[in-house]
This record gives structure tokens, sequence and C-alpha cells, in this order.
């Protein structure tokens, strides 16, 4: 079997992990996901399912099986197969699952396909007319949609779709105009609801790129948290789950969040080099308190070890504000909290650099 021609973007999948329920029992939790990148080279990416309204906490090589069905819609039978976790990345508020295949597929029984219910409507052209689809749910793939009239099957309609959860004149909104692009929709059936006088059209999305497919990929996942959060009584069991809910989430495996932490153990590494320098600059001992008191014996000062500690103390400010930066960008997606340790070596820098200063001022040392 050919998975590069199966597990393509945007295919619905079911990622199925072993839990232990209250009494030790194990049980399996079945959670519906989507492919975000198609499988190449043994791996392939998806999107990180949601549970209880969190996203599920999987772990680097923890093994899982993928469901998934063949895309020939003539054929109809799903299969399965065990994959391993290899990373895990948190970007653009979409947090997703690198995935490695290690065992053959094997036929299952069928399973649904990932669908969530949107309200949105759309615009379309059709025989000299404009009239508006109306959808129920939408999927990575197609959508169920009303119309007033009764569209033929096969007719291709074009439709402007916005890939932006929320809209321009939202507050918090991350509006961009290059997730708007029109979708190719091929109408599969158009069935007739009498009690509502309207038509249920199933629809077929087609000639998506790679890039629009993750755009809707996001939008989708978007929209499924937005409604879990809305809806009061989902809310309620949420709640129920996590008595101690935290309200920003930190993905410690993201690249991001690893980035951060990086940064700053460079910056607690350079904060160590600029205190060793700034000890080594010290007057000659020759009482216990020369070392906090005696400050006006530019004689004995070492200039070398204080323009050190100096610059060092500069470039970690520097990093640091650097560091910063890539954490408040986290921040506005409310992702995230403040990385305290990078705030804590900047403070301490500063205190060097001001250290120097006044030593080298009251001492009237020439550093540069």
């Amino acid at each position: 079997m050919e998975l590069s021609n199966i597990l393509l973007p945007s295919h619905s999948v079911e990622v199925t992990v072993s839990v232990r329920d209250e009494n030790l029992k194990a049980t399996d939790l079945i959670l519906r996901t989507i492919i975000e990148k198609g499988y190449k080279d043994g791996v392939f990416k998806i999107v990180a399912p949601i549970y209880h309204g969190k996203v599920y906490n999987f772990h680097i090589d923890e093994y899982l099986q993928i469901a998934f069905a063949l895309p020939n819609p003539s054929n109809k039978d799903f299969f399965s197969v065990t994959c391993r976790v290899v990373d895990r990345h948190f970007t653009h508020n979409l947090s997703t699952l690198t995935l490695m295949v290690t065992g053959t597929p094997t036929k299952i029984q069928r399973r649904q396909s990932f669908r969530v219910n949107i309200y949105n409507t759309y615009n379309f052209n059709f025989r000299n007319a404009t009239y508006e689809l109306v959808t129920k749910d939408i999927s990575s793939s197609g959508m169920l949609a009303l119309s007033t009239i009764q569209i033929p099957k096969n007719t291709i309609l074009d439709i402007v779709f916005d890939a932006n959860p929320k809209p321009k004149e939202d507050l918090d909104s991350d509006y961009q105009d290059y997730k708007v692009f029109k979708i190719r929709c091929k109408i599969l059936d158009s069935m007739p609801q009498v009690e509502i006088r309207r038509y249920l059209n199933r629809i077929q999305f087609e000639g998506l790129t790679e890039t629009e497919s993750q755009f809707l990929i996001q939008y989708l996942y978007a929209k499924q948290t937005e409604i879990l959060h809305l809806n009061p009584e989902i809310s309620e069991k949420i709640s129920s789950y996590f008595d101690h809910e935290d309200e920003h989430y930190t993905d410690i495996y993201s690249t991001e969040y690893k980035r951060l932490q990086i940064i700053g153990l460079i910056g607690t590494i350079g904060l160590f080099i600029s205190f060793v320098m700034l000890l080594f600059s010290r007057p000659n001992k020759r009482y216990v308190l020369d070392y906090f008191f005696d400050f006006y014996r530019p004689q004995f000062w070492k200039t070398d070890y204080l323009l050190g500690a100096f610059i060092v103390s500069f470039l970690i400010i520097a990093l640091d504000l650097v560091g910063l930066v890539l954490n408040f960008r986290e921040i506005r997606k409310k992702n995230n909290t403040i990385h305290w340790p990078l705030l804590l070596t900047l403070i301490l820098a500063l205190s060097i650099m001001i250290f120097v200063y006044i030593i080298s001022s009251v001492n009237h040392l020439p550093l540069f």
C-alpha cells in the first residue's frame, strides 16, 4: 500500500490511544483529527486532537493507532496503522504532531468522517444569477449547504472562502488578507428539504493547493475550539474535568519554547562569566572589608576585567531583549506566559553594567 497517495493533507483520520480509568482498567480513547502535512519518507503530520476542550497531551516516542480511509470514493475500506510520535510543534495557534509509521496497515471497520458544524453564508453565480449557500457543516474536503434552488449534479461552482477565524472588526483579530481565496466546488447531489423549502447540497472541494488546505485546516481547528468554549453545557463539563485550569497554555515541546530555553541558558552562562570577571576586577585583597567598601583605589582596579564584564553584560541584555520579543509574540497569540528567566538575567546584567559604570566614574577609570 502506497501511503503517500493515501495519507494526504486535509484528509480525516482517527487517533486511538490506550488509557486507564479510575479502576486502572485499560480502554481505548478515540480522537478525531485531520492530516496537516502528507506522508513522505516514512513520516506525516497531523493536527493535535482536542480532548475535553484542550489539546490532548501526547509525548515523544508514544505509540498510536491511526485509522484512515482510502481516498477513492468507490472504495469504502478503512485501515489502521501503528505510528510513533517523533515531534511536537505549535505555530499560528495550531498544535501539530509529527508521526512516523512503524507498522503495516491493516483493514478495520468503517469510521465516520471529521466535520465541524459551521453556519456560514457564501454567494455563488449560477445561470447568470447570484444565489446563497448556507452551510450546515464543513469538513476539510467538502461541506453540506442549503440553497434556494436545486443545483444539478456535477455542477462546478466558485465561492470565496475566508479562512480567518475572526473578522477584521474584532479587537483580538489577526486578520490576514491572503487567507481569503476561491474554492472550486463540485455538487455531488442536491436533495429537496420539503419542510423548509430548501435543497441540501453535498459539495466536494476541488483543486485546493497545499497552502489553501493548511489554511482550511487551521480554520476548522479554530472553529472547533471556539464551538467547544461557546457552548455553556460543554464548558461546564470541561471545567469539571479541570478544577485547576490555567488560562495560559504552554507547549514545552514546541520549537518556540525550546528556543527561549536556549536563549535563557546562554544568558545564564554569560551572566556567570560577567560576574566572575567582575570579581577578578576587584582591588587586591588587604583586609576582609576591602571586598565591600574601599572603592576609591583606582590603582588597584583591573580595567580589563571591568570592561569585559561590561561588554558581556551588554551582550546578555541584547540577547534577552531578542528572547523577550519572541516571548511577547507568543503571549499575543494567547498560548504562553512571560518567560521570567529572561527578565531575571536581563535585570542582573543591567545591574552589573550600572555597577561597572559607577566604579569607573567614581575612580575616573578609562574603560574604552
